[in-house]
């Protein structure tokens, strides 16, 4: 199936979308887009029927009662063009639809019955005869009709008009063939070709935004809200970019033990509830995940949006991780899910997490045909460590002494150091901090 036939189906002979909701939608979309140019024909068309009543006022000398009712369509106009744009957008329609149907039959009327009775066709007039029904077989076809009102509503306005030509003397049948069935026809046809083609349009228009929606949807869901606005913003080119952040890596203990005799398919509900719970905080505290490596999760703050005092966030956030990971237990313990590694001793599941920060390289990583967005540098590497030293110290929580200084006074308080460890390539020791 093509793109093309994907797309709404529009009736080939009313050029009109199938679905009626959506025609609807379409309708009041276009609308919408020409209220002001709505407004401008109101006062326009108002104004032309005042004038229309003048010209016949002078021509007759006396008031007629149908210029009473051109009179009350003036000013139905003039109130419609300064009304409010939801009842002007929604009577649209039909208003004008009435409005173009009255007012032609009374100029027919008017030039073919009343006007010889008081003797007042002329020269002159004739000019009037003629260009009225093209004029309005041009308006009829350019205002926002559905084709089968301006079709209906226009071979009404021929109907009606078409006799008055005869009233002009010696006129030549070829001038009614090419000034008036001729452009007529050709006006029709702009309409019939132009209404499917707008709706094809608007269709392509809420096609694409549904794609993208979805597209959004889905990156959202693999990449998180930041990343995913920046990755169609910059359309998927994240450039490497120097940043200072918090690094924070996550890993649960005794991980094999525990999932060594679940099934598959209980030991991914299982890590899919933690990670669930656990990126919902990660997110409440700004943070972006990274990756997920088996049960470990890779944790950024300050990229790829930057984020004030994401040294405190990365702490607070590991701290609410670890209360719902003991809110996680107790609901474990109810379910009897905790069976499977309370058989091997483990009475509650803990986590181990390390935190470091300092300056790393973020952006697309990866080949062109598989990209991923992620961070390197010394900071990720010493931020992995601190996580595995928790092993040593026996500790859930533990930093590294930049973050400590950085903590604010009641982090600062609680926090205490653990010892030291020392790092590959480097000769001084790396203290490290826990809470």
């Amino acid at each position: 199936m093509s793109y093309i036939e994907s797309l709404p189906r529009i009736d080939r002979y009313l050029c009109k979308f199938e679905n009626p909701i959506l025609e609807q939608d379409f309708t009041s979309h276009r609308l919408k887009k020409i209220s002001k140019i709505l407004t401008f024909s109101y006062f326009l068309f108002a104004v032309a029927i005042a004038a229309d009543i003048y010209d016949l006022y002078t021509r007759i000398e006396s008031l007629h009662p149908l210029m009473l009712m051109n009179v009350v369509i003036s000013i139905s106009m003039l109130f419609l063009g300064l009304s409010r744009g939801e009842f002007k957008i929604t009577n649209y329609s039909t208003i004008f639809m009435v409005v173009f149907i009255v007012f032609n039959t009374y100029q027919a009327y008017l030039f073919g019955v009343l006007l010889p009775k008081w003797q007042a066709v002329s020269t002159s007039s004739a000019g009037d005869i003629v260009f009225m029904p093209f004029l309005l077989i041009i308006t009829l076809v350019v205002v926002p009709f559905n084709f089968l009102t301006s079709l209906i509503v226009a071979v009404l306005a021929m109907i009606v008009n078409l006799p008055m030509l005869f009233l002009i003397p010696d006129l030549n049948p070829i001038y009614i063939f090419f000034g008036i069935v001729i452009p007529f026809a050709i006006l029709i046809f702009n309409k019939w070709s132009g209404e499917k083609s707008k709706r094809l349009d608007y269709a392509k228009t809420i096609s694409m935004n549904e794609t993208k929606d979805l597209m959004q949807q889905t990156l959202k869901r693999y990449f998180g809200d930041v990343l995913s606005d920046k990755m169609l913003k910059d359309e998927g080119e994240l450039d490497g970019e120097i940043k200072w952040v918090s690094i924070m890596f996550t890993d649960l203990s005794s991980y094999s033990t525990i999932t060594e005799n679940m099934s598959p398919e209980v030991a991914l509900d299982f890590l899919n509830e933690y990670f669930t719970k656990m990126h919902e905080i990660i997110k409440e505290y700004e943070g972006h995940i990274l990756n997920y490596i088996g049960d470990s999760i890779m944790v950024v703050f300050g990229a790829p949006q930057k984020l004030k005092d994401h040294e405190n966030q990365a702490v607070n956030c590991a701290l609410k991780m670890k209360k719902i990971l003991g809110e996680l237990n107790s609901q474990w313990d109810e379910n009897k899910l905790s069976r499977y590694w309370k058989n091997h001793g483990i009475n509650a599941i803990t986590m181990r997490t390390g935190i470091h920060t300092g300056s790393v390289i973020a952006g697309n990583i990866g080949s062109p045909e598989m990209l991923q967005y992620s961070t390197i540098g010394d900071t990720v590497n010493v931020a992995s460590r601190i996580e595995q030293a928790n092993k040593e110290f026996n500790t859930e929580i533990s930093f590294s002494h930049e973050i400590y200084t950085a903590l604010e006074e009641k982090l600062f308080g609680e926090s205490k150091l653990s010892g030291e460890i020392t790092l590959k390539g480097r000769t001084k020791p790396t203290k490290v901090y826990s809470i």
